[in-house]
C-alpha cells in the first residue's frame, strides 16, 4: 500500500483523537456492530485514514454491504503492507546484528538501524563498519537475509494468506456490485435462447410450442416471426 495515497483528509487534524473519530465516522455500520478499529500501535492513523477513503472512493462502495466488503479489501490490502514492512523491519535488524555483534551497546545499534532504515546505508561510518566486519554491502545482506529466512518464510506465508482473502473479498464484492445487472443479462440470455428454439422447423419445437400457449405462459418474447408454410 503506497503511503502517498491523497485523500480527501489532508486538512484534518494530524492527532490521534480526531483521526480516530473520522474512521469511526466513515466506517460502516456493520463495521461499527462486529468492531472497526484496526490501527495498531505504530502506525499512522491519518496514513490509514487517507487510504481507506481512497480505497472506498476508487471501488464506488455506497450501501452499507458495499461499504463493508470494500473495507475487508482494504483491511487485507494493509495487512499485506504490514507484512512487507515487517519484513524489511527482519533484514535491517539481522544486518545491525551482522555488524554490531549481539553486545552491541543500544545506542549505537540504534543509530546504524536509523541509518539503515532511511536508506543511508552508504552513509561512510555505515560502510567503515560494514568494511571492518570484512564483508560487503551484497555480503552483508546476504548472510542477514540467511539468519532470518525461517521468518521471512513465515511473513511471506502471511502475505500470501491476505493475497488470497483479498481476491477472494473482491469477487465477493464484483457479484454485490454487478448481481442485478448479472440478473438482466441471464434473463436475456434465456430469452435469446428461446428465440432461437422456437425458430427451429420440428415436430418437436412445435408441440412444446403448442403446449406453452395451452398452458397460457406464452409472451411476447415467446413469439417469433415464424412464418409456417
Amino acid at each position: 500500500m503506497s503511503t502517498n495515497i491523497k485523500g480527501n483528509t489532508a486538512t484534518k487534524s494530524t492527532n490521534s483523537t480526531g483521526a480516530k473519530g473520522a474512521t469511526q465516522q466513515t466506517s460502516s455500520k456493520i463495521s461499527q456492530i462486529v468492531g472497526g478499529n484496526f490501527i495498531l500501535p505504530g502506525e499512522n492513523v491519518q496514513e490509514f485514514q487517507q487510504a481507506y477513503e481512497q480505497v472506498i472512493l476508487e471501488l464506488g462502495a455506497k450501501t452499507q454491504l458495499q461499504i463493508y466488503l470494500a473495507e475487508q479489501i482494504f483491511h487485507s490490502m494493509w495487512w499485506i503492507r504490514r507484512y512487507e514492512r515487517q519484513k524489511r523491519a527482519c533484514v535491517i535488524s539481522a544486518m545491525v546484528e551482522v555488524i554490531k555483534g549481539f553486545s552491541m551497546s543500544a545506542q549505537p545499534g540504534q543509530a546504524l538501524t536509523e541509518l539503515f532504515e532511511s536508506g543511508h546505508w552508504d552513509d561512510p561510518a555505515v560502510l567503515n563498519e560494514i568494511k571492518a566486519k570484512g564483508l560487503t554491502v551484497e555480503g552483508l545482506l546476504q548472510r542477514a537475509t540467511s539468519q532470518v529466512k525461517e521468518r521471512l518464510m513465515q511473513l511471506d506465508q502471511g502475505v500470501a494468506l491476505k493475497m488470497h482473502t483479498l481476491a477472494q473479498m473482491q469477487k465477493s464484492y464484483e457479484a454485490l456490485v454487478n448481481r442485478s445487472v448479472m440478473q438482466e443479462r441471464l434473463k436475456l440470455q434465456n430469452d435469446l435462447l428461446k428465440r432461437d428454439l422456437l425458430a427451429i422447423d420440428t415436430p418437436v419445437v412445435k408441440d412444446l410450442k403448442a403446449e406453452a400457449q395451452q398452458l397460457g405462459h406464452e409472451d411476447n418474447t415467446w413469439e417469433p416471426e415464424y412464418d409456417e408454410r
